[in-house]
């Protein structure tokens, strides 16, 4: 097995163990019956719901632990020793919980003082937070600088860390890994910029984020409607397990038209002039930094990569996109589901046990 199939059997599992126990967590009413059901003091709400997601770390830690130590080590992709992994593992996580507890308390009370309107209305100000935030937030969970000469370059993430675009559309910003500048020719980076300028002018990193943000949204009202309000952390916790549920179907169902994006960029850098040669090299170059894994059968590319394989890209040169192309949409959706308390957004294979990619996810 080499080391993409391992990651992807990693994320399968882990995915799946949060699924299966959130299921059975639903069937058997569980939250209901072991956490508090009526409104409680501040204090006792937040040790409740610290000790949930306490237990939560605890469940995540073996799957973190094999996919930022024993896998990368195992396949020689990392050089690092476990006590440079634990110390960047601990922070991301206390952080990463942080949030949620915050989060979980925000919409818990937000419900109490204006029913499911302000509800839903605090859901949407969480996520435009996150994508607001997301610089600062990759800096403090990841341990991410910016480069005081250059503005737009980060450092100190992994091999994998493929930086990304922030901002609000008609303000985005393109950040680079520091790695990349000494990788990459000019001609090649030339060739990202180009993909970037592309995903932005023509829309498709705009319904990316619409795309995420209206995905959480559905997920999230479905999900409250089927928890029956919100007004104890028994509800809160229900409410996050059938959110988990929703972003599971997020995972099978949004690869395509993030796929879609991909071939759209990659056009776009062809038609403004990157030759293929340069761009096919930059793609190779960067897949290796990956999974490594530049040809995967269509099955599997269909449900578990949003980052279509390097054959299948190369194939796709000189043709025009077919179908609805929203840029990075179904990984954007991972990370706006911290504000739905989602079990997911640290499990799938390319950011299980790297907290440098748990907010900006592993891009194109």
């Amino acid at each position: 097995m080499n080391y993409a199939r391992a990651r992807l059997w990693l994320g399968i599992t882990g995915v799946g163990t949060l699924v299966t126990l959130s299921a059975l967590l639903l069937l058997f009413q569980l939250p209901q019956r072991f956490l508090l059901t009526q409104p409680a003091t501040f204090s006792a709400e937040l040790r409740e719901l610290f000790f949930v997601l306490v237990a939560y770390a605890a469940i995540s830690a073996p799957f973190d632990f094999f996919g930022g130590f024993v896998l990368p080590h195992e396949f020689g992709r990392s050089q690092g020793g476990f006590f440079a992994f634990l110390p960047r593992w601990l922070r991301g996580v206390i952080l990463h919980s942080v949030f949620l507890l915050t989060f979980g308390l925000l919409l818990l009370h937000a419900a109490r003082v204006g029913g499911t309107l302000l509800t839903l209305g605090v859901f949407c100000g969480l996520q435009f937070a996150l994508l607001l935030f997301q610089p600062l937030l990759a800096r403090l969970l990841g341990g991410l600088c910016y480069s005081r000469e250059e503005p737009t370059v980060l450092s100190g993430g992994g091999h994998y860390f493929t930086g990304g675009i922030t901002g609000l559309p008609g303000h985005e910003r393109v950040l680079l890994p520091a790695h990349w500048q000494e990788l990459l020719t000019p001609e090649q980076l030339q060739a990202v910029l180009l993909r970037k300028r592309g995903t932005i002018e023509s829309g498709a990193r705009t319904r990316g984020l619409l795309l995420a943000f209206g995905w959480n949204l559905a997920g999230f009202c479905l999900a409250l409607a089927l928890t029956g309000g919100l007004s104890s952390i028994g509800q809160l916790v229900t409410l996050s397990l059938w959110f988990t549920l929703w972003s599971f179907l997020g995972l099978l169902l949004l690869p395509a038209p993030s796929q879609n994006g991909v071939f759209e960029a990659d056009q776009y850098a062809l038609e403004n002039g990157a030759s293929r040669e340069v761009l096919e090299s930059m793609i190779r170059q960067l897949d290796a930094l990956q999974d490594d894994e530049p040809a995967r059968s269509e099955r599997v590319e269909r449900i578990f990569h949003p980052l279509p394989s390097v054959e299948r890209r190369r194939q796709r040169f000189g043709t025009s996109p077919s179908g609805f192309g929203a840029w990075h949409g179904a990984r954007m959706a991972i990370y706006f589901s911290w504000a739905g308390l989602s079990l997911l957004s640290r499990a799938v294979h390319c950011n299980s046990g790297r907290p440098d990619v748990w907010v900006f996810l592993p891009s194109d």
